[in-house]
């Protein structure tokens, strides 16, 4: 067994609104590892994300702290660099149109209002981390979208109501969003529907 933390606390990014991610690798099922606590992953399945370069054994790669090894070894650092990430353009083409998607269903209902939000923030936030990752220079931050080197042109405030939503949809924590707080996500999304197009197009692309 080998149990990591990962993320934001290795990142030193924990505010008040974070949780801590935290992995379990296991060659066989372990009753004492609670599953809504442990991302639960076999070895083999570890090892099969190395060799496809995802993103997540990327992120553990570069941002994961050993916290118990029951063999004395490291796993995840013995596995060395995964392979070279090769998918950004199919994986960040996915998460604009999860982003297109969910802006759709704000505008046509105020149904599911904070969720839609919340699935506009991760489609932004991951199609930053791709795009980076894609690019050699990944960043896995909630604030990706702001720190990646083309940078998501608006300002931090009107980012920070999709963190929000997000964090209420989750986990329940947080101000509500308000009125005028949707009508400023409305009005950025055309925004960020068009960075993402800069951003695959033949000049910018990963």
């Amino acid at each position: 067994m080998h149990l990591y933390a990962f993320g934001s606390i290795c990142r030193g990014e924990i505010d008040a609104s974070s949780d801590i991610d935290l992995l379990a690798c296991l060659s066989e099922p372990n009753q004492s590892i609670d599953p809504n606590k442990f991302s639960i992953y076999t070895y083999e399945r570890i090892k099969k994300l190395w060799e496809e370069g995802n993103p997540f054994s990327w992120h553990l790669h570069l941002e994961s702290s050993l916290i118990y090894s029951s063999d004395g070894a490291n796993f995840l650092r013995d596995l060395q660099a995964p392979s070279k990430y090769s998918n950004a353009a199919n994986d960040c083409k996915k998460f604009q149109k999860l982003f297109t998607e969910s802006y759709s269903s704000l505008m046509e209902s105020s149904n599911s209002m904070v969720f839609n939000l919340s699935c506009m923030f991760l489609a932004t936030r991951n199609f930053a981390t791709c795009f980076s990752l894609g690019t050699g220079d990944p960043i896995f931050s909630r604030l990706s979208p702001l720190l990646i080197a083309k940078k998501l042109p608006i300002e931090r405030g009107a980012f920070d109501i999709l963190v929000r939503a997000r964090i209420l949809s989750t986990r329940g924590y947080g101000d509500p969003i308000s009125e005028p707080e949707v009508k400023t996500a409305k009005s950025v999304a055309p925004v960020i529907i068009e960075w993402m197009s800069d951003c695959l197009s033949k000049e910018g692309a990963p």
